[in-house]
């Protein structure tokens, strides 16, 4: 435990012992320690590399490896410094004339430190899960509060021993018999002493106020650390940023990514391109072939337009290729197992998705998105709405002809309330974290459905 103020440390020193081996060393090695290795401007440029590596590392924040750190931040994090490492590497150039390395070798050289730079921090990463998980290296925590975000903390400290959290129970205003709940605001002093604690974390929804007076006075005594856990489950999962008003630390709540233009640029742009695409190689004959095969069987329509809620709750026309006989029932109630309202050619067009894609007409026009929520039927949009809570944050996105609660297997028919619960959950995960590449991932998980089938599209 009081080893852990070392471990940024062991991090940067790896880190430049790596830039100094492959920048340093190795041309020294090669030149034979002569007296290139040792002129003016060869330790010009060994000073020099070292102070732009410490530039990139401050810049990005390399050197802080936390217990929340995960392999996607270390390798995205090292890679913007890595890049910017080369530009203040290749400015050197610009300015001094050093008989260095050939560009073939620095391009090897480039591909061998980057390559042993992001093994040594993944290295790093999973000795310390490794020793976190054995014991070592832990914190000490105590949850004051005794609510539901209370018992989700303490279920990640549990669940997650890699992190070294060690969980030591909830401190609470009142006296209670409740499970884990070791004694009162009056008792935390003389428990924080007696179990040597390392943060605190009040939950603020259920703090009562004289825990900041008490803290306070504990803070100039003990060594720990504060946290303070606020609870935004009103505001869905928001993300927020903490922001000063000059002296004035201001928490601001946002709606997520798609809530800036430029991202709904880019998103707007992607559509475009997609929907043209599919149209011009698919429903551009799809059309045809599926109005021969109506023309020679039932006689019916080839489209299936309905009414659906959209951006802003705005309801819009959505374009389907007809699956199902005409009846009374087609606005209000939805599809079901051995549905008998679908006809031979529909369940085809049902189980490929097939049915699906004159929407992207509905893309192109700007009333959907190729990714986001699946749009519901009006009726179901009032029912749900005063059913799920958060539901209609739904509607702060175009609807999705795919979406992030299709490819993890919520589609198809609603039987029971956890199923629409389950969906919301991750259409809104979906709003609140979006990038171009979830977009990309999201298509991708859905061709590769459209090719093996699924079981829950009738």
């Amino acid at each position: 435990m009081k080893y852990a103020k070392y471990i940024s440390l062991i991090s940067t020193v790896g880190d430049f012992l790596i830039l100094n081996f492959f920048f340093n060393f190795a041309f020294c090695y090669l030149k034979g320690f002569d007296s290139d290795c040792f002129n003016t401007t060869a330790l010009i440029f060994f000073v020099y590399i070292n102070l732009a590596w410490l530039v990139s590392i401050n810049v990005f924040k390399d050197y802080r490896i936390d217990r929340q750190a995960y392999k996607k931040s270390i390798l995205f994090t090292y890679i913007k410094a890595v890049i910017f490492f080369f530009f203040l590497f290749l400015l050197f150039f610009q300015i001094f004339t050093f008989n260095y390395y050939s560009r073939d070798d620095i391009k090897v050289l480039s591909v061998l430190f980057s390559t042993s730079l992001l093994f040594w921090q993944f290295f790093l990463y999973f000795i310390l899960r490794l020793y976190r998980k054995a014991g070592y290296n832990y914190r000490n925590v105590v949850i004051v509060g005794n609510n539901e975000i209370a018992n989700e903390l303490k279920d990640y400290f549990v669940n997650n021993p890699w992190t070294g959290y060690h969980f030591k129970g909830f401190l609470t205003y009142q006296e209670s018999n409740k499970k884990d709940i070791v004694g009162t605001y009056t008792e935390m002093e003389r428990f924080i002493a007696n179990n040597k604690i390392d943060e605190i974390y009040v939950l603020i929804s259920d703090a009562h106020a004289s825990i900041y007076k008490i803290i306070s006075s504990i803070t100039s005594k003990h060594p720990v650390e504060i946290r303070l856990v606020p609870d935004f489950s009103q505001f869905s999962f928001m993300s927020t940023t903490l922001v000063d008003y000059d002296m004035l630390p201001v928490i601001k709540i946002q709606q997520g990514p798609l809530n800036f233009w430029y991202n709904r640029s880019i998103k707007r742009l992607f559509d475009i391109i997609f929907s043209v695409i599919n149209i011009v190689f698919v429903l551009i004959w799809l059309i045809p072939v599926l109005w021969m095969i109506n023309l020679f069987s039932n006689g019916g329509s080839v489209f299936f337009i309905q009414r659906r809620s959209g951006l802003d709750n705005r309801s819009f026309k959505l374009i389907k290729f007809r699956t199902m006989k005409k009846n009374r029932d087609a606005d209000n109630k939805q599809a079901t197992e051995n549905d008998e309202r679908i006809t031979k050619l529909g369940r085809f067009l049902r189980k490929t998705s097939l049915d699906e894609m004159p929407q992207f007409l509905n893309v192109l026009i700007g009333d959907m998105s190729v990714v986001g929520p699946r749009p519901h039927m009006l009726k179901h949009t009032e029912a749900y709405k005063a059913l799920v809570k958060k539901f209609m944050i739904r509607h702060s996105v175009k609807p999705g002809i795919t979406g992030y609660a299709q490819v993890r297997g919520f589609r198809g028919e609603i039987k029971i309330t956890g199923d629409i619960k389950s969906r919301i959950k991750l259409d809104i995960s979906y709003i609140e974290n979006w990038t171009l590449w979830l977009d990309i991932k999201i298509i991708v998980l859905t061709a590769f459905t459209f090719l093996k089938g699924d079981n829950k599209a009738f």
